[in-house]
Parts: C-alpha cells; structure tokens; sequence
C-alpha cells in the first residue's frame, strides 16, 4: 500500500492542472464523461485509468508522477463510469 497522503495526492493532481490550464470540464468533455465522473477520479474515490491517463497526457507529465501506485504498465479496465452529463 502506498502511504501518500490521499488529501496532498490530489492537491498535487489539482495544482498540477491548474499550472498546466487543464480543468476537469475539458477532460470530461474529451472522455465523454461527467465532470463528476473525474472529480472522482482527482479525489481518489475511483480509479479510472483512462481518465488518468488523459489528465496526465493533458499536463505533460506521466500517469506515475500524478499517481504513484498507478503501474506504468497496468491494463486493468477502467472503473463503471458515470453517464457523461446531459
């Protein structure tokens, strides 16, 4: 188990967004998923991979820097997610 600090994890996610012009509505659009949907996924309360995987790509930085317990390799199927907001 990873002993980040889940509170200071997604701080670091939320900053590095923020200092790169990334919000959660532009992934969400992108991936056709809620902006809830990745607010979850920032926070923690899902894993969603792909959604990952684009805020990382969006930013510039790897999956692992924003994640660490994220596996470069990791092909585990995204979380169910949320209906893309109407």
């Amino acid at each position: 188990m990873n002993s980040t600090n889940p509170i200071n994890q997604h701080r670091k996610i939320r900053a590095t967004m923020v200092l790169h012009g990334v919000t959660q509505g532009q992934i969400a659009a992108q991936e056709k998923v809620s902006e809830g949907y990745v607010t979850f996924v920032v926070t923690g309360r899902r894993v969603g991979h792909r959604i990952r995987a684009a805020i990382a790509r969006a930013c510039g930085v790897s999956v692992t820097e924003l994640w660490p317990d994220e596996k470069p390799d990791e092909e585990e199927p995204d979380d169910p997610e949320m209906p893309a907001a109407a």
